[in-house]
């Protein structure tokens, strides 16, 4: 099993050698982008699961959180426990202050730009059928603890955030 190492895992999320690629995707995806912010090191904006900062032409500020992947996979791995020894909730069960997540699968150069709020609204629908349907668990182990989440296939993350926006009384 590969470890992991925190402080890497950082340095290879906050990897300079990426912001063409990431500028390369904002531009694509938000035409009227006006600037673009790397949100990095021990700030506010990373405690609230910001990793970049958008302004639009509109006037209007997008908040990002970016999750890169190092090989391509069919599925969309939802960190439910960041670390296994102090129960510190993963990503997908913060309330983070973001607009979309981008997902990054670096080989294929694919991204997934998920809307935050329909995600969480899909993970709040779909988590104890996905908890059940995709055991294991994956676990990350890290130096020291794990990190446990649960592998959904792409199509039905996807599928799940459409269903998501449709509100019925």
């Amino acid at each position: 099993m590969k470890v992991h190492d925190f402080k890497e895992r950082l340095a290879f999320s906050e990897s300079a050698s990426h912001e063409g690629f990431w500028s390369s995707v904002y531009e694509k995806a938000f035409p009227n982008l006006v600037f673009q912010k790397l949100c990095s090191g021990k700030c506010q904006g990373q405690y609230l699961g910001i990793d970049r900062v958008i302004q639009l032409s509109s006037g209007r500020t997008l908040y990002i959180d970016e999750k890169k992947r190092s090989g391509d996979y069919s599925d969309i791995f939802l960190e439910v426990i960041s670390n296994d020894r102090t129960g510190a909730p993963g990503w997908i069960e913060k309330d983070l202050q973001i607009d979309y997540l981008a997902y990054a699968f670096l080989p294929s150069q694919r991204v997934y730009l998920f809307n935050w709020p329909m995600l969480k609204r899909a993970w709040q629908h779909f988590k104890e059928t996905w908890k059940q349907k995709y055991t294991p668990h994956i676990q990350a182990q890290n130096v020291g603890y794990q990190s446990v989440g649960v592998a959904v296939p792409i199509r039905e993350v996807l599928n799940a955030i459409t269903r998501a926006g449709i509100i019925e009384p």
